[in-house]
């Protein structure tokens, strides 16, 4: 018996993206879905459209609470086995929810799955690619020693539902998102896979979840906030060992772009670091040293890392020199 997909989007403010993620939604060639659209206390015409769709999907309308709060809404909400997440920006490929049911038949002990994207702008129109690689199996020790992992955005994350129901409820008002939580919190409970094709439509506009962003105080947050769910995964299954935010390499980066003075030293055993952190994480080559050359520039001199975090390292070489050769970036 094929299982029940629900699929829980998160909604505010984006009326314009709606419908397009919804309709990718049914436009799956996997048959057994639900779909649950959270409006998160909307302003624009979000429940108008929501409105057309009566009937078709699950809708759950609330006062703005934040995202958390929205996505766990919709996951109480639920019932499927497996639960997929959408951010009502982005929208799936067809084939989404078939290769993610398939990939958790073929490994009974994956409990989490991120799979590739491609990103677009508001138009649709493609302009870039994801990561290239994401990480499988027990991340437990990554997670303890470096912080982090090879895994997706909140669009590209799927979730056997009897774990995923362990994590919950998913903190709001925090500087860390959503995805961020899940991808701390879940590894603790089993093993994460991953699909490496490009399953859904990440979608870059206007002021979005992925503008750049150069509030050093919310960054750092964000990184400590990363830290503190970490420990909470490990406290809760069981582990006597701790994560220090001092090991997170971009809490490192961002606390050196705090000082008004560079330091040469810092910046190459920062990139001594990180080689050592891509190897770990097995980054292809062009990532990692995209991740090299940022956090080496940040913490060599602050004043250019923080037009590299408005910019992100790509513009930051188009900006200083149009013609040279342009790095790739990831997003772990």
């Amino acid at each position: 018996m094929q299982p029940l997909v629900s699929v829980v989007i998160d909604n505010y403010n984006y009326g314009r993206f709606l419908a397009q993620a919804i309709e990718s939604v049914f436009a799956q060639t996997y048959p057994h879905w639900e779909l649950i659209v959270v409006d998160d206390g909307s302003t624009d015409n979000s429940r108008e459209i929501l409105a057309a769709y009566a009937g078709r999907v699950v809708p759950l309308l609330q006062s703005n609470s934040g995202q958390g709060a929205a996505i766990t809404a919709g996951i109480r909400r639920s019932r499927g086995e497996i639960v997929c997440l959408l951010d009502a920006d982005d929208y799936y490929h067809p084939q989404k929810l078939e290769k993610v049911v398939a990939a958790f038949a073929a490994h009974p002990s994956w409990v989490q799955i991120a799979h590739g994207r491609i990103v677009v702008d508001g138009n649709n129109h493609r302009i870039g690619v994801g990561p290239r690689r994401y990480s499988q199996g027990d991340v437990r020790n990554l997670l303890l020693r470096w912080g982090r992992y090879g895994f997706g955005i909140t669009s590209s994350l799927a979730y056997r539902r009897e774990v995923l129901w362990q994590a919950l409820p998913i903190p709001s008002r925090r500087a860390a998102a959503a995805d961020t939580y899940l991808g701390a919190i879940i590894p603790f409970y089993g093993e994460v896979g991953c699909i490496n094709e490009p399953l859904m439509f990440y979608r870059i506009h206007g002021n979005n979840k992925q503008a750049r962003n150069d509030n050093l105080d919310y960054l750092i947050q964000e990184r400590e906030d990363t830290a503190a769910f970490i420990n909470q995964g490990a406290a809760r299954t069981g582990l006597s060992a701790r994560f220090d935010v001092n090991q997170d390499l971009e809490y490192r980066c961002l606390k050196a772009m705090e000082r008004t003075q560079g330091s040469g030293l810092g910046a190459l055993n920062l990139a001594w670091l990180s080689l050592r952190e891509s190897l770990a994480l097995g980054r292809t080559p062009p990532d990692t040293l995209e991740k090299i050359l940022r956090r080496s520039l940040c913490v060599l001199s602050p004043e250019a890392g923080r037009e590299v975090l408005r910019l992100g390292l790509r513009g930051y070489v188009r900006a200083k020199s149009p013609r040279r050769w342009q790095p790739q970036g990831d997003n772990f």
